[in-house]
């Protein structure tokens, strides 16, 4: 027994010895499978835009279907379709349109106009009547790379220059409702994918979402190494403002085609169906041009954005009140619409929107896009409206809207100063691209976006 005892503690520093050397390679071991297990997650996110979001509604029975794709056709070649001066090849969009609307050579305009009953908003919850959810990745539907393979393209070359290094996904949205719930979806998707660093690109109204997501935290904002903002309408648009006051004017975006069959019924869809669900929606409102565009250097004194009676409306207080006084404002039943609700603030959810975007810092409030590595992409030289002229009614007493004017700064649906936050085009983080529309500036992406962005991607990801 002594001598086994003996044995033992001459050992015993041997034993030791070993169950160190053990113990520092598990922990070394854990510290290598720990870092391979954090290695930094990336994703690149299109975020879609107006109208161009794939939609998907649940009946009562759990069935699903695509209710947002107005031209449900797995290849529609919207490449084809938009030129890249912004012109619709519209020859080719009918032909698509009439083989995918046609028995024995009819159009079933009822299915066209069943669109709109699956797309109405409740003008007053600001929800949507439907239970409709945004169309995600996962999806067996061409619809998760937004209506008509419109971001498919995008989606495509992004994959395959960057698909080693990050994931590349399309987040579309409810784009009918409030983009302060889209935003927090936003926060809610990266979070859930557990990105350390993303790069965004947006496309249009994606860039209230963006904005919205930018300005919910910090921590949100230290994730983007950049954001590719394709015109984006970050402070709004006076077509907006011109199609809720008229919804009519919509069909002067498609006045200079011939649209054959499809033109009365294309008048009536606005007149009874698109009117009624445009001003309903939220997000329409939201795209109204807001305070911080008038007040930009778009504008001067002598050259304001809204007159009424030849007077201009000049600070945000008098913005806010014009816009609540409007007739559209108010629904059928007598209620105010959702957007012009008063919330626990005592203000409007307009004007929280507006400054939902914004960041107070040191030095006061910046727009949330220019807190982080943002490259504005814009449109420029192609007629828009830049602003509206309101004259009192003598019969109503109501202003109503005279006449809009156009001019060449913006993309003819995003002047340049909201494509900028207010910025202006003169800074090396813009990209000007002369003569070239709104749709262009967003969906081209091979003929027109390409180049700088895989520049900028190459900046942050190698």
């Amino acid at each position: 027994m002594p001598y086994r005892t003996n044995r033992f503690l001459k050992t015993l520093p041997g034993v030791l010895l070993i169950v160190v050397i053990l113990a520092l390679m598990s922990s070394v071991g854990y510290i290598v499978y720990d870092t391979l297990q954090h290695e930094t997650s990336r994703g690149i996110v299109i975020v879609t835009a107006l109208l161009s979001g794939g939609l998907i509604a649940t009946d009562a029975e759990g069935n699903e279907s695509v209710i947002w794709d107005p031209i449900p056709i797995d290849e529609f070649p919207i490449q084809e379709v938009l030129g890249v001066d912004g012109s619709l090849n519209i020859q080719i969009a009918l032909e698509e349109v009439a083989n995918a609307y046609t028995a024995s050579g009819e159009y079933m305009l009822g299915s066209l106009l069943s669109i709109f009953d699956n797309l109405a908003v409740d003008a007053v919850t600001g929800k949507s009547v439907l239970n409709v959810r945004p169309a995600n990745m996962s999806d067996d539907t061409h619809a998760k790379y937004g209506v008509m393979n419109v971001y498919k393209e995008t989606f495509d070359m992004l994959s395959d220059r960057y698909g080693d290094k990050a994931e590349v996904s399309v987040f579309n949205y409810d784009w009918r409702l409030d983009n302060r719930d889209n935003a927090a979806l936003l926060e809610q998707f990266i979070d859930e994918k557990g990105y350390d660093e993303v790069v965004l690109t947006s496309h249009s109204m994606g860039g209230n979402v963006v904005a919205g997501y930018l300005a919910r935290s910090a921590e949100n904002r230290e994730k983007v190494k950049l954001y590719c903002a394709y015109a984006p309408s970050l402070l709004g648009s006076v077509d907006a403002l011109a199609y809720l006051e008229d919804p009519s004017l919509i069909l002067d975006m498609l006045g200079a085609f011939d649209l054959g069959a499809l033109q009365e019924f294309a008048e009536n869809a606005v007149a009874g169906a698109a009117g009624p669900l445009l001003r309903s929606m939220p997000s329409i409102a939201q795209l109204l041009p807001s305070p911080y565009l008038m007040t930009s250097d778009q504008y001067s004194e002598d050259f304001p954005m809204i007159t009424v009676d030849g007077k201009a409306i000049k600070t945000p207080e008098e913005l806010i009140e014009f816009y609540s006084s409007r007739p559209w404002t108010v629904t059928e039943s007598g209620e105010k619409a959702y957007m012009f609700q008063t919330e626990d603030n005592g203000k409007t959810r307009l004007e929280n929107f507006f400054e939902s975007v914004y960041v107070q810092t040191e030095t006061g409030k910046v727009h949330s896009t220019q807190l982080v590595n943002t490259v504005y992409f814009v449109g420029t030289g192609v007629s828009g409206k830049e602003r509206a002229a309101f004259v009192t009614d003598a019969e109503s007493g109501t202003p109503v809207l005279d006449r809009t004017y156009s001019s060449l700064r913006g993309d003819n649906m995003v002047l340049e100063y909201s494509a900028t936050a207010a910025a202006g085009t003169a800074g090396a983080n813009v990209a000007v691209y002369e003569g070239y529309g709104h749709h262009v500036v967003g969906i081209k992406f091979n003929d027109v976006l390409k180049e700088r962005t895989f520049a900028e991607i190459d900046k942050v990801f190698g």
